[in-house]
C-alpha cells in the first residue's frame, strides 16, 4: 500500500503538476525509489509533470575522507562488519532484481559538495539528469562523486561548464539553498528519504513500488480536477 498523505489543503499550482523528491546520493532505498518513481511516471504519462530533485543529507557530519561502505555501516550504525556486508548483499540483490548496476565495492563521504552542484544544475534544468547519472554511475562503482574532479565530469555532460562547476566547488555556493530544501523537509515532517511531494500536496516517504507511485501520481492528478 502506498504511504501516501495529505501535507497542505493550498490548491496546486496550475499547469504541470510538481513532482518534489528529495534525496541523499549514497542513499541505496533513494536509488531504487528514483528507479521505480522514473517508471511510474512514464506508466501515468510523463507528459504534463515536472520533476524536481531536493537535497537531503542523511550523514552531514561525514568525514570528506572517503570510508569503505562496511567501514561506515560499522561505525554509524554499529553493525558487525559480517552483518554489514550481508546488508549489502541484500542490497545488491534488490538492484539487481530490477536491472540497476550495484557495487559493494563503493565509497562513502560527505555529500554536501554533491547536493551544491545538483542545486547548479537545478538552476539549468538539469538536476534531475545531474543527479541521476552521477548515484547510478556512484553505485555502479564507476565513478567517485565525492572526487571534485569526477563530480565535474559528470555535470559537464547535463548542463554547466566545467568552469562553472569548479568556481562552485571552489566556493560555497548554493549551501543557502541546501538549507532550504532541508528546512522545508523539516517543515514537512520528513526524517527520512527517498520523500516524494506531489503537486505540493500529496506526501509519498519511502522507496515505494512502481504501482505504488502510479497510483500516487494518478490521486494527485485527480485532486486537481
Amino acid at each position: 500500500m502506498t504511504d501516501t498523505a495529505t501535507v497542505t489543503n493550498a490548491p496546486p499550482a496550475a499547469g504541470q503538476l510538481t513532482v518534489e523528491v528529495w534525496t541523499d546520493l549514497g542513499c541505496p532505498w533513494c536509488y531504487l525509489g528514483r528507479h521505480r518513481l522514473r517508471h511510474a511516471m512514464n506508466r501515468a504519462g510523463a507528459a504534463g509533470t515536472t520533476l524536481t530533485l531536493r537535497s537531503f543529507e542523511l550523514d552531514p557530519d561525514a568525514s570528506a575522507e572517503p570510508m569503505t561502505i562496511p567501514e561506515i555501516l560499522t561505525r554509524k550504525h554499529g553493525l558487525p562488519t559480517q552483518a554489514a556486508m550481508q546488508a549489502e548483499a541484500a542490497m545488491q540483490a534488490q538492484a539487481a532484481a530490477e536491472g540497476l548496476p550495484f557495487s559493494t565495492d563503493r565509497v562513502h563521504a560527505n555529500s554536501f559538495d554533491v547536493h551544491r552542484v545538483l542545486q547548479l544544475a537545478n538552476r539549468h534544468g538539469a538536476g534531475a539528469v545531474f543527479f541521476e547519472t552521477v548515484q547510478k554511475r556512484y553505485f555502479a562503482g564507476v565513478t567517485n562523486p565525492y572526487d571534485h574532479a569526477s563530480l565535474t565530469a559528470v555535470a559537464v555532460e547535463v548542463g554547466p561548464n566545467g568552469d562553472e562547476v569548479r568556481a562552485v566547488l571552489a566556493s560555497d555556493s548554493y549551501a543557502q539553498q541546501i538549507r532550504r530544501d532541508e528546512r522545508r523537509a523539516r517543515e514537512l515532517g520528513v526524517t527520512g528519504v527517498p520523500f516524494v511531494l506531489l503537486g505540493q500536496r500529496f506526501a509519498v516517504a519511502g522507496a515505494q513500488s512502481i504501482d505504488a507511485y502510479a497510483q500516487a501520481i494518478s490521486r494527485a492528478r485527480e485532486s486537481r480536477s
